[in-house]
């Protein structure tokens, strides 16, 4: 019997399982697969949902709640991670967490990131000088000016930021920014490598969220709208570096405040010890809900197939679904398969995992 580790580092099945919970399922289908086998959990968030889960494990965070509105303005509670230290405390976001897809029913273009912005307010009341931010698996793409309102700045015509008001955006002014922010570590960490604009900016990932052909088609010019009314003003230029179309343009506003924008996958795989796992391990699984063009752009499973390359190991791919047309992207794995439909996520993907393994 092969007794080398399995590494088992899934993204999340978004709407089904966080990424711990699908590195367990995973975990009880090697265990029936092949008993007795080590396995090793590395779930692989990339900024996105399960973000705050890993990270506050990895890091030893505490967890808080806070009441902010979501994308639609209702109101809610979520967590984020608290760390106390005597040089500076630290905050762990996942924006997923407060405006994400689950809840969104208002119309695409009224959503907004203002819950974000005020949630963001609220750790730096709680003292803290550093802030990580997951971006990712948001309802929403304003290119974040409900994210900038709520931390201050002032869009003259717009009672409300969002994308519906992009095109009405008057002056910008900055007096009233939260000045905590110029003395505040913002760590961005981006879900995707995609820039603000352009056919492989945000837009890429608008139509999942809930926009139609008809606004798609004049999306991206709203977000360069935007960004011609921001850039100037915050003195910085952001619509091209990568990751600042994550999260709908979140890490463009990002930017604006002087975040450094990282890859999400690269960071969690850092702090869980992604390679050192690998390298002792014979076999490494990973995988997510879909597998499509967004999973080829810096999702958790790309960044896992790369490690696994790069030291040796074969690597097998598990999604919900898998885009045949992916074909680069699928040739890195020695084997793939998608989940069988009708049964629960969890028990699928167990089940998926005992088939790959047992001869």
């Amino acid at each position: 019997m092969d007794d080398t580790p399995v590494v088992v580092a899934p993204n999340a099945f978004k709407g089904t399982l966080s990424p711990l919970e699908a590195a367990h399922a995973m975990a009880r289908g090697v265990a029936q697969a092949c008993p007795g086998r080590p396995v090793l959990l590395r779930p692989m968030p990339d900024g996105g949902d399960g973000t705050l889960e890993v990270l506050r494990r990895a890091l030893k965070a505490d967890t808080r709640f806070f009441e902010v509105p979501d994308s639609c303005g209702q109101m809610r509670t979520v967590p984020f991670g608290l760390i106390r230290r005597r040089q500076g405390s630290v905050a762990l976001i996942e924006s997923a967490q407060v405006i994400g897809l689950a809840g969104a029913h208002c119309p695409f273009v009224t959503r907004s990131t203002e819950g974000l912005g005020r949630l963001v307010r609220h750790v730096l009341d709680c003292g803290v000088r550093t802030i990580y931010l997951g971006l990712g698996g948001s309802a929403t793409c304003d290119a974040g000016v409900g994210l900038l309102a709520a931390l201050g700045v002032r869009f003259a015509g717009l009672a409300h930021p969002n994308l519906e008001a992009l095109d009405r955006m008057g002056d910008v002014d900055l007096t009233g920014l939260d000045r905590r922010l110029a003395r505040t570590r913002l760590v961005a960490l981006t879900d995707v490598a995609n820039s603000l604009a352009g056919p492989s900016g945000a837009v890429l990932f608008a139509a999942q969220k809930g926009a139609g052909p008809a606004l798609l088609a004049d999306l991206d010019r709203r977000l360069r709208a935007a960004a011609d009314r921001l850039e100037p003003v915050f003195a910085v230029h952001a619509r091209k570096r990568p990751g600042s179309g994550a999260a709908g343009g979140l890490g463009f506003a990002c930017a604006l405040l002087g975040a450094r924008l990282i890859p999400g996958a690269a960071m969690i795989a850092r702090l869980t010890g992604l390679s050192a796992a690998i390298k002792m391990a014979g076999l490494v699984l990973t995988g997510e809900g879909a597998c499509d063009a967004q999973t080829a752009y810096g999702k958790g499973p790309q960044l896992v197939a790369a490690y696994a390359r790069r030291l040796g190991r074969p690597v097998y791919l598990i999604c919900g679904r898998i885009d045949d047309s992916l074909t680069p992207f699928a040739e890195q794995f020695a084997r793939r398969v998608s989940l069988p439909a009708g049964r629960p996520a969890a028990e699928a993907l167990s089940a998926a995992v005992m088939a790959l393994l047992i001869p």
